[in-house]
């Protein structure tokens, strides 16, 4: 995800009518603290209002991945637990 100063493809225009003058005005005052103007402000915003959804459909691919994997993957009975074999690893490089 790029931030939206760096985005060079076409922008679409987005008009919010019937603001509450509160928000409006929480909005301006987020958007001077930030040093933005209030269009980026808002645009910082729904971004990080709408991202998380974003993050969590690749972490649950992800995840949906590694199941594919586990499952594919069969140990022989009586391997040892990859933990003990970490341990091994780690007390033999010392």
């Amino acid at each position: 995800m790029f931030p939206f100063w760096d985005y060079h493809g076409t922008m679409s225009e987005l008009h919010v009518r019937n603001i509450p003058r509160e928000l409006h005005e929480l909005l301006r005052e987020r958007a001077d603290t930030e040093g933005r103007s209030m269009s980026a402000q808002a645009i910082a915003l729904l971004r990080q209002a709408l991202q998380p959804a974003a993050d969590q459909s690749a972490r649950q691919q992800a995840i949906d991945r590694l199941r594919e994997i586990r499952n594919r993957s069969h140990l022989p009975d009586g391997a040892a637990p990859s933990e003990q074999l970490i341990r091994e690893d780690r007390d033999t490089a010392r």
